[in-house]
């Protein structure tokens, strides 16, 4: 079981930390119209050109390294949990790394922290040759937490047309230039109420690396890494959410075959 609900539960039983895992399920299974099923499906392959596999929560793609991997392509295969609406939870991650011989025992080759509820995986030269800190977007992003003043302020000091896009949220309609982010972010240190963090009220999406992957909508897919349609990663949202998770390795020898990472334990299932 992942760190953080150890750490909550330090002091209670087995049957009291069950429970509580079995609580957050039974909170999806009523979100999503009843209990789900548990699947098994080869989700793809990725290019591995530099030997060495990484992953991480998109803040820190590398927490793990795993070198000298034989294969050029990397199989991820997944255990879900499908639930009645189609929506779905990835409970296991098998990344398969080279041709099956004769297997050793497995063993924890590292931990992987999650604090974005996403895992990354991606080959090393692509993450440091394309991973960007800046995207191809420039959207404007309003906080309307706790309510909508910073939005009615922003809207009619700048006559800002905008867009709700959640509840905590609205975007202005139309790229937002440097120059209106400057003019923006001196207005906001201007009020004393705003001036100690002005991006927690205002900010400027570019959609880079990181942004891509912690605000995927699906439960996985493939992506870019940078800017350009290719290479790509593999991005995954991680069972219960944020976490720290052992990653397993099976070795032929000194070289890795299979990566294991389980986000939710098959006695909780």
């Amino acid at each position: 079981m992942f760190k953080w609900i150890r750490r909550l539960l330090r002091d209670s039983d087995l049957d009291q930390r069950r429970s509580f895992v079995q609580h957050l399920d039974s909170i999806h299974a009523e979100h999503h119209g009843g209990q789900p099923v548990i699947e098994r499906h080869f989700l793809g392959t990725l290019k591995l050109r530099s030997g060495t596999l990484i992953l991480g929560d998109p803040q820190n793609p590398s927490s793990v390294e795993i070198p000298n991997v034989p294969a050029a392509e990397v199989g991820v295969s997944a255990r879900l949990w499908r639930y009645p609406s189609g929506s779905q939870r990835v409970a296991a991650l098998t990344l398969a790394l080279g041709e099956e011989g004769k297997v050793g025992l497995s063993r924890t080759v590292g931990e992987v922290p999650i604090d974005s509820a996403k895992l990354v995986v991606l080959d090393k030269r692509d993450f440091k040759e394309h991973w960007t800190e800046v995207g191809p977007d420039r959207i404007g992003v309003i906080s309307t937490v706790p309510d909508d003043a910073v939005l009615r302020l922003l809207t009619r000091q700048f006559r800002l047309r905008t867009v709700r896009v959640d509840r905590i949220h609205a975007q202005v309609v139309g790229p937002v230039s440097i120059a209106l982010e400057k003019e923006i972010e001196d207005y906001l240190k201007s009020i004393p109420k705003y001036a100690s963090f002005p991006y927690i009220h205002f900010r400027v999406q570019t959609n880079n690396s990181f942004e891509r992957a912690n605000h995927l909508d699906e439960s996985w897919d493939f992506i870019p890494v940078g800017n350009a349609d290719e290479p790509l990663t593999f991005v995954c949202a991680t069972g219960h959410g944020d976490g720290s998770y052992d990653v397993k390795c099976s070795y032929s020898g000194e070289v890795p075959i299979a990566l294991t990472i389980e986000f939710i334990e098959d006695s909780f299932a």
